[in-house]
């Protein structure tokens, strides 16, 4: 990456996450910036597990480990844990390259919504409808 391009993409994290500036690394855009604690937050309430912190990228992937839930639903978090580092990095690209904000509750809403979809047409256990899917409670 040019010099140049690596000042932009600092000062656009330091924007983005009204962190400190730092050297952008993935470790701390999904663990330690301000805007990706604010969405962990939203997704263990939305799935009614406990709050978690995460220290690295491997601690992400773990999460389902030191869940007491039903296989099926662990399988249905992991998908939410990898799609949510997904759209992050989506956010990120979209305010460095294209000057595009977005929001906790913005990521949040595309992460239910396309997990929704994707639950739906690969689920051999019969449908959920959007309603259920957003109380999460009878998964």
């Amino acid at each position: 990456m040019a010099q140049s391009d690596q000042n932009r993409s600092d000062n656009t994290i330091y924007k983005w996450s009204n962190w400190i500036p730092v050297e952008e690394t993935t470790g701390h855009l999904f663990t330690v910036c301000r805007v990706m604690s604010g969405v962990w937050f939203s997704i263990a309430s939305w799935c009614n597990i406990a709050p978690f912190f995460v220290f690295s990228i491997k601690d992400i992937l773990q999460v389902i480990d030191y869940m007491s839930a039903s296989d099926p639903k662990k399988e249905i978090v992991y998908g939410i844990l990898v799609l949510t580092c997904w759209r992050v990095w989506k956010a990120r690209n979209d305010k460095v390259f294209s000057d595009i904000d977005t929001d906790v509750v913005k990521i949040v809403s595309d992460i239910k919504s396309l997990r929704y979809l994707w639950h739906r047409s690969r689920s051999k256990k019969g449908s959920i409808d959007w309603k259920g899917w957003c109380n999460f409670g009878s998964i």
